[in-house]
């Protein structure tokens, strides 16, 4: 995972005040239980992300060919392998 718990934590934060200063939504239950829904929500869509980029990489490690990571066909393959797989999952990145 990219983020920190602490990360994840303070963009919630960020977010919930954001929402609740434009007044986007009206909300009168606890702060704590929204945020950290709304931390939830973040945290298992960056799971859900590794998962997927996990998989891309030992799809191209399966490959007949030897890509060398970080090369640009092993990026462009990276790429177009992940937007693969999201389609099929309904998963928006």
């Amino acid at each position: 995972m990219r983020l920190t718990e602490n990360r994840i934590q303070f963009i919630a934060q960020q977010i919930l005040k954001e929402l609740l200063d434009s007044k986007e939504i009206s909300f009168t239950g606890s702060k704590m239980v929204l945020e950290s829904e709304i931390a939830r929500i973040i945290f298992d869509d960056l799971r859900i992300e590794d998962e997927i980029d996990q998989e891309v990489v030992e799809m191209i490690s399966k490959m007949k060919r030897n890509i060398p990571p970080g090369s640009a066909e092993w990026d462009a393959i990276f790429q177009e392998k992940k937007a693969e797989i999201a389609r099929r999952r309904n998963y928006i990145y």
